[in-house]
């Protein structure tokens, strides 16, 4: 990258591949237009030593990075460290990271989808390009008064968040936009739009999942009885919530605690800023097991990635096993071909399989 000083390229590219490291567990390097290579460790500026490291890394995957519509470099990846499901998400988390160290310096950070070595070797033009532009690519420099959309994007995110916060300490509480926004100094409208644009989904229709599925979680783990659980989620009348659950489970919460009876584990995992509509449920729910260090087991089954342990508990060999909630409901399709373009949450329970 073409920075005001090679310090401060080795600085922030650092970093980069720092936070990349902290959200994925992923340990990524970077290569720049004059071919000089920076990792975790330090900065491979003998052409030698770039060599040697490449030679030494034989299964790469590269994801190049544009910025200010000029291709600037590629960062990349041992292959063996992504599976092909989480491509697409290590794709966007890795752009999210970029954007946000270097959108002081640039109206416009892409990161565009992998490439292989092998593709990379049959589209010699990469390279050309980057060696012809590394002399003229777009200097860094900080913008002033800048209202870029990517300014405005994060702080559509920081007051999210603040509304996500105020809506996990108060979740067993009636909860209104109204009173969200207020909490969070957004105005209602404001707020209902950041809903749309983020999850995809209204706020009202976002607050009754995230009740339900915790009513869900109390009717497998607790012996707590149904009105009980109404009342401590701020339904006034049980039998509104008994309408709401099942128009939203299409079981009622009795029969829900009956078929679910016998819960040793449930993991849940809600929606966040990360999901596009081209991440599974499988996906989604591997990256947030990693980000736990929750360890996992994995199985093709017909073809396709399943998760058939966590920690230690195991689908394998007994009549227990692991099955997975989306929105409340459990799909008849496995988790790799079910997409969160419009989901909320996702549960992961281990029961007693009959």
């Amino acid at each position: 990258m073409n920075l005001n000083s090679q310090e401060k390229q080795y600085t922030q590219i650092k970093q980069i591949i720092s936070l990349f490291f902290q959200l994925t567990k992923i340990r990524i390097a970077f290569i720049d237009p004059t071919l000089h290579v920076i990792t975790s460790e330090g900065l491979l500026a003998d052409p030698t030593n770039s060599t040697n490291y490449f030679e030494k890394k034989k299964n790469l995957i590269f994801f190049p990075i544009v910025t200010n519509d000029r291709l600037n470099g590629l960062f990349l990846a041992d292959k063996s460290d992504i599976t092909v499901n989480m491509l697409s998400l290590n794709q966007k988390s890795l752009e999210s990271v970029a954007n946000e160290v270097l959108s002081t310096y640039y109206q416009r950070v892409l990161i565009l989808s992998p490439l292989t070595k092998d593709e990379i070797n049959q589209n010699l033009q990469l390279f050309n390009l980057l060696i012809n532009n590394s002399h003229n690519a777009t200097p860094l420099v900080p913008i002033k008064n800048s209202t870029s959309p990517i300014t405005a994007r994060n702080k559509g995110v920081n007051d999210i968040d603040i509304a996500l916060n105020y809506i996990d300490q108060n979740i067993t509480k009636k909860l209104t936009l109204l009173t969200v926004a207020n909490n969070a100094y957004l105005s209602p409208a404001y707020l209902s739009r950041l809903f749309k644009e983020n999850f995809k989904i209204n706020f009202s229709d976002y607050i009754r999942l995230r009740k339900i599925t915790l009513a869900q979680n109390k009717l497998m783990t607790t012996t707590q009885s149904i009105n009980s659980i109404a009342n401590n989620l701020g339904f006034s009348r049980a039998n509104y919530f008994n309408k709401v659950f099942k128009e939203t489970t299409n079981l009622t919460p009795l029969q829900f605690r009956k078929h679910y009876s016998g819960s040793k584990k449930i993991y849940t995992i809600y929606r966040d800023l990360t999901w596009n509509d081209n991440i599974s449920v499988y996906a989604a729910s591997k990256r947030f097991f990693q980000q736990q260090g929750i360890d996992l087991k994995e199985k093709d089954v017909n073809g396709r990635p399943c998760i058939v342990a966590i920690e230690d508990l195991s689908s394998l060999g007994n009549a227990s096993g692991w099955v997975f909630l989306v929105d409340g409901i459990q799909p008849p399709i496995f988790p790799s071909e079910l997409y969160v373009k419009d989901k909320t949450v996702i549960q992961w329970i281990y029961i007693h399989i009959s």
